[in-house]
This record gives C-alpha cells, structure tokens and sequence, in this order.
C-alpha cells in the first residue's frame, strides 16, 4: 500500500484534530450514548432483570435498583445521571465556543459578517430542530405547535447570549455575569409573587385563571406553584408544551408537566458559560502549546496538567457549593432545592460540577495520555451529534431492527425488547460511523 493510499484510510476526526479539542468530542459522544442507555436500561429493567436478581441478595437486589433508578428522571426535587444529559449538552454549547469562533477572530482582519452569519444560523437551526423534535413541527399543524419545549432550543438560548457574553465582555465581567445570572433566578424565584386573589369558586382546573388565584412565588418551588411556571403560562399560554384550548377558549395547562423555560433561560445562559470558561481555559492552553518546541514533552505536558487540574478543582468547587446552596431548609432566605425541572441556580452549580470533572478527566485521557480506549466509539457519536440526537428522536430504530429480528422473541422470551434496544443503539452508531469514514458531518 502507497503513502497516499494509507493517508485516504485515515479517518476525518485525525485531520482536524488539531482544531478540535477530543476531550469535547469525547465527552459530546458520551452525552449522547448515555441519552441512548435510557432506553436501554428501561428495557432491561423490565425485561431479563426481575428474573436475575429474583433469589439474589439484598445488597445485589438495592444496587441494580440504586443503578436503573439512575436512568430514572427524578419527579422533581434531586438529581440523577439522567438529569445531568440536558445541562450537559448546555455546557458544551457553551465549552465549544472559543474553539467554534476562533477563525473569525484571527488577526486583524477579523470576519464579523461571516461569525454573525454562523451564531445566527446556529441559533435559528437548533430552534427549529428543537420544534422537529418536541414542538409538533412536523405534525404540519400550525394550532399544534410549540414554541420552547425542547434541549436544543435551550441549548440555543445559552449559547447565543455565551457568544455575546465571549466577544464583547471581559474575562472577570463574564465571571461576574455568571454569579449574577444565578443569584437573578434565586431573586426573582424567592421575591416576586404573583396572582393569589384566592378566588378560585367556579374556575376550571389548571386554567391560567386557577394559577392566578392560587398565586405562585414567594419563594416557592412547588410543582404548578413556583414563579418560573407561572410565567411560562403566561408568556406560552397555548404555545407551551402540554398547554391545551377546551371548548370554551381557555387555555388548560396539563398538571404533569412542569417544565419551564422564560425564566429559566436565564440559567440556561449561567450553565453555558460555565462551560465556556473551561473551553476558553484548554483553548488558550491549546495555543501556548503551539509556542513550545516539539521536544519540550515535559513542558507540554505540564502546562496541560496545570489546566486540567484547574478545570478538576472548579468542578469540585461548583458541585461543593451546589450541594451546599440545596442544603438550606425550605422557609430559609437561601432556599434554592435541586430542581432540574425549573433549571434552579443550585442545579446549574451541581450540573456545572459534575461537567466540569468529566471534561476534566477526558481531558486527562484523551488529549494528555491519549489513550485510544472507546475514544474512535465515543468521537463517532460526539462529531455527529446533532444528527445523532435527531435521528434517535425521529426515528424509532427499535421498530427499524425488529422488522429483522422479529423471530428471535420465540427463542430470547423477556430479553427480546433489551435486545432490540441494544441493536438500535448499535444501528445508529453504525450509520453515523459511516458519515465520519466519509467526511460526513451535520453542522449547524
């Protein structure tokens, strides 16, 4: 085999892996995966599990339990590695900014047209997929769409106002921006109230009248009673997700869902900036590294470390203090719960913690050790993610292989749905495998 043939069997990623951080790729691919086990591990837990751990001990039968439980969103207030697939997306949003941005920004001739182009785009596209996915938008019914309902929309939301937040604002002043988009949240989440008239005589449930009437605020972070909620119902009304017109014309809010998203954009924007700071830190160690001679090992490597323990050390900080703010009691004047629903502040700061570490360790495995492991299984799904996460959304790959393995239930009983899970996970992984081979990749 040529030189020339054995450079074209390189993969893509090998060619921009000087403009890439592979620890965000990694970790993005990792995101993803995990979005992909939780349908996987529900298969699991109702299907073979029940018949495995039936007769085992108790210690066995609390840690699976304790393990799928972790692929379990929580009903409302706590934290599970479920929940952590969302602010994670947000923080590398925000994580890949001053590596997305840097090529506009080069020199004195800076290109603003084309960088506005590309913020805007980015914006517009993932506010659109967001729709495709969880807003109705390819129902083809205008009645039936919904206007902010889904991750990529968040997602475009932090990194929009992260853009902004990077190009024209100092480092300390985007520090400072951070610290006072949560304590905005915890302020308007524990002074303002609004409605609480208490006449609620004749009013239809879950109507915007009922929700006035009850009041909402005051420091409350009850499910239907908190401000963020109300404020989605007034600003959504029939846009928002779950949110219904009766016969009569009035909007009705489904009492399951409990999401928001006005006032919680503006923690959407602290969780994406959190990660910008650890992206602009690796960037700016990326570019000093560049001013080294290649046989300076030793001063690579410890200039490497140096950022990975600091992003390690700001993870533990952030995850210390989102802990601690959880901690005070309900009544308190710091009374922030952990409640990924509402976005809260302290759940920025824990999320935050916890995206920092692992950003921190792949760093460690894949950029400094550069050990191979699962980093090709991982960068496949990290370098395609978007595409990734669409296709999972859109298409039910489970159906897709059970048109093929149909036969197999006969033989496999209760591990038939697993095993469809499994083989559409792998389904995916192998179509975008064959996007990266061929230079394929869904950017926006």
């Amino acid at each position: 085999m040529s030189a020339a043939e054995a450079a074209d069997l390189k993969p893509p990623v090998a060619k921009t892996a000087g403009e890439r951080l592979v620890a965000l790729d990694a970790l993005r691919g990792f995101d993803i995966l995990l979005l992909l086990l939780l349908g996987v591990v529900s298969k699991f837990a109702n299907g073979p599990m029940p018949g495995l751990i039936e007769g085992k001990s108790e210690a066995c039968v609390n840690f699976c339990n304790k393990f799928v439980s972790q692929f379990h969103h929580i009903p409302w207030e706590g934290f599970t590695l479920c929940d952590l697939a969302m602010p994670l997306f947000v923080f590398m949003a925000g994580a890949a900014i001053p590596f997305s941005l840097a090529r506009y920004l080069r020199g004195d001739d800076k290109r603003w047209g084309r960088l506005w182009f590309r913020i805007i785009r980015r914006v517009v596209v993932l506010w659109i997929f967001g729709m495709a996915v969880q807003g109705h938008l390819l129902s083809l019914h205008p009645e039936e769409f919904k206007l902010f309902s889904n991750t990529l929309q968040s997602i475009a939301v932090g990194y929009l106002f992260s853009c902004l937040a990077y190009l024209f604002l100092p480092k300390w002043a985007q520090r400072g921006l951070f610290v006072l988009l949560l304590i905005a949240f915890w302020a308007a989440m524990k002074f303002i109230t609004v409605g609480g008239d208490g006449n609620t005589e004749g009013i239809t449930e879950w109507t915007m009248n009922w929700i006035n009437a009850r009041g909402c605020g005051g420091g409350s972070y009850a499910e239907g009673m908190n401000l963020a909620y109300w404020v989605d119902c007034r600003v959504l009304g029939k846009w928002m997700d779950a949110a219904s017109v009766n016969e009569a014309g009035e909007v009705v809010f489904a009492p399951w869902y409990q999401y928001t998203w006005i006032l919680s954009s503006l923690t959407f924007v602290a969780t994406a900036l959190s990660g910008m700071f650890a992206g602009d830190l690796f960037y700016g160690t990326r570019e000093r590294l560049k001013t080294f001679v290649p046989g300076d090992v030793e001063g690579r490597k410890r200039v490497q470390w140096t950022a990975c323990a600091y992003v390690f050390a700001s993870g533990c900080a952030c995850l210390f203090l989102g802990r601690l703010w959880n901690s005070f009691p309900e009544g308190s004047l710091l009374y922030c719960p952990i409640i990924k629903h509402i976005w809260t502040s302290s759940m920025v700061l824990h999320a935050s913690g916890i995206s920092l570490l692992l950003l921190a360790v792949f760093y460690a495995v894949f950029d400094i050790w550069k050990i191979p492991g699962l980093k090709t299984f991982l960068v496949v799904f990290g370098t395609n993610a978007i595409a990734a996460y669409m296709l999972s959304h859109i298409l039910k790959f489970d159906e897709i292989v059970g048109w093929v393995l149909y036969g197999l239930e006969r033989y496999i009983g209760s591990w038939y749905e697993f095993t469809l899970s499994v083989a559409g996970v792998a389904l995916i992984w192998l179509i975008l495998h064959n996007f990266w081979k061929q230079g394929k990749f869904l950017r926006v």
